[in-house]
């Protein structure tokens, strides 16, 4: 089974998470959705068995790299002043990370470490 993190369940995260449920059965995946408001990542994942939602500060480091060392991949849909320290956990713990942000130059500089 494959262990997806989502960070953010804003509006832009809805159809994605949509997505990832509606094809968790057939992929084998399991969805777990973080944000500051468990009731908004509850509302987004809704009865599905292939989902649980869960919250924590993105800033607590050891809660962070928990979710993140569980998962197969990570999401990261916050806002683009949280992807860094995001970014920075998946090098360390060697995950892949995606976002739908552009790339700026704190992500840019984290190139070189990530391809050590």
């Amino acid at each position: 089974m494959k262990n997806i993190l989502l960070f953010g369940a804003g509006k832009s995260a809805t159809v994605l998470i949509d997505y990832l449920l509606s094809n968790a059965e057939k992929e084998d995946w399991q969805l777990t959705v973080v944000d500051a408001d468990i009731n908004l990542a509850q509302s987004k994942i809704g009865i599905s068995p292939f989902g649980k939602a869960v919250s924590f500060d993105i800033n607590d480091e050891a809660d962070r790299k928990r979710f993140i060392s569980d998962a197969s991949i990570v999401i990261s849909l916050l806002p683009p002043t949280l992807h860094t320290i995001v970014a920075k956990s998946c090098i360390e713990l060697n995950k892949s990370l995606l976002t739908a942000s552009y790339i700026d130059d704190e992500i840019r500089n984290l190139q070189s470490e990530d391809r050590k």
